[in-house]
C-alpha cells in the first residue's frame, strides 16, 4: 500500500510496510540495532496496537484511517546540545504539510501540530547518543488524516477539518516531502537560526495569551522564546515575571 518515494533527498527511499504491529518505533529500534537500514528508512503500519506518545501516554488511532509511521535518521552532524533542533525541524515539516489544507496550523510546544485549536499530529523522538553526537534518531509520527470521531474532544483530523476524504498513500508521500525538505534544511548546517525563528513564529502562544497550570496554579502568559535546550519561556500576564519550564512542568488549559 505504501511505496517508497524517489523525489526526496533522504526520507522515504525505503519503506517497510506492516499491516499490523505493536509499535513502529519499537520495530525501527530493532532495525537500527541490527544495523540493517539506510538513513530515511520508514516503518509504517495501518494498525498500531501499542503506540506511544510523549510523557508515557498512548497514541490511539483508528486502523486504516490515519498515518502512523517511524522515520530512522542518523543526524551525527548534530551535537547533543542542539538535539532540540531536530524536534523543531520535524514539527515544522508536519506543520508545513497541515498548512497545505488549513490556514491556521500551529506547533504546540514541543512538537505537536494543531489546527483550529485541536491536535492533528503527535511526535515521539527517541535518540541514541554516542559521545557528544546523536548516533541515530527514531521519529514516531502519528498524523490524523481521515478519522472522523475521537474519544478526546480536543483531537481532530485533516479530513474532519476540511470535510474531505483523502487517499492515505498520496498524503503519505506529501508528508514525507515536507519532512524531507525540513530535514535537508537542518542537514545543511547553515539554517539553524532560521529553523529556530520559523519554529517560534509558528508556535502556539507566541505573542498570544494562553492559560496553563503550573504547580497547581492557573496562570496566563505569552510565549517569549524557547531555549537552545528546548525549554519554554513564558512572560506572565497574571503576575509579573518570566517562567522557564520543561516538558512535564505545565499543563495547557483549554479556552
Amino acid at each position: 500500500m505504501y511505496n517508497s518515494i524517489q523525489d526526496t533527498l533522504i526520507i522515504g527511499k525505503k519503506v517497510i510496510y506492516l499491516p499490523t504491529c505493536h509499535s513502529t518505533n519499537d520495530i525501527a529500534a530493532e532495525i537500527v540495532h541490527a544495523g540493517l537500514f539506510d538513513e530515511g528508512t520508514i516503518v509504517i503500519t495501518d494498525n498500531q496496537v501499542k503506540g506511544r506518545g510523549q510523557r508515557g501516554t498512548e497514541w490511539v488511532a483508528d486502523p486504516g484511517q490515519n498515518l502512523t509511521f517511524s522515520v530512522i535518521l542518523t543526524p551525527g552532524f548534530l551535537p547533543v546540545g542542539d538535539q532540540f533542533l531536530l524536534s523543531q525541524t520535524v514539527a515544522l515539516g508536519i506543520r508545513a504539510y497541515a498548512a497545505l489544507y488549513v490556514n491556521n496550523a500551529k506547533v504546540k510546544w514541543p512538537n505537536d501540530v494543531h489546527v483550529n485549536g485541536k491536535k492533528v499530529s503527535g511526535v515521539l523522538i527517541e535518540n541514541s547518543i554516542q559521545g557528544s553526537r546523536i548516533a541515530s534518531s527514531i521519529i514516531g509520527i502519528g498524523a490524523n488524516i481521515n478519522q472522523a470521531a475521537f474519544a478526546n474532544s480536543y483531537a481532530t483530523s485533516i479530513g474532519r477539518e476540511t470535510g474531505r476524504q483523502f487517499v492515505l498513500s498520496e498524503e503519505f508521500h506529501k508528508l514525507l516531502r515536507c519532512l524531507d525538505h525540513s530535514y535537508a534544511d537542518l542537514k545543511s548546517r547553515t539554517l539553524n537560526d532560521r529553523i529556530r525563528k520559523d519554529y517560534l513564529t509558528n508556535l502556539f502562544g507566541y505573542n498570544h495569551a494562553v492559560r496553563f497550570k503550573y504547580q497547581d496554579r492557573v496562570l496566563e502568559g505569552t510565549v517569549s522564546h524557547v531555549t537552545l535546550q528546548g525549554k519554554l519561556v513564558l512572560k506572565l500576564l497574571s503576575e509579573s515575571g518570566m517562567l522557564e519550564v520543561g516538558l512535564k512542568e505545565i499543563e495547557w488549559l483549554k479556552d
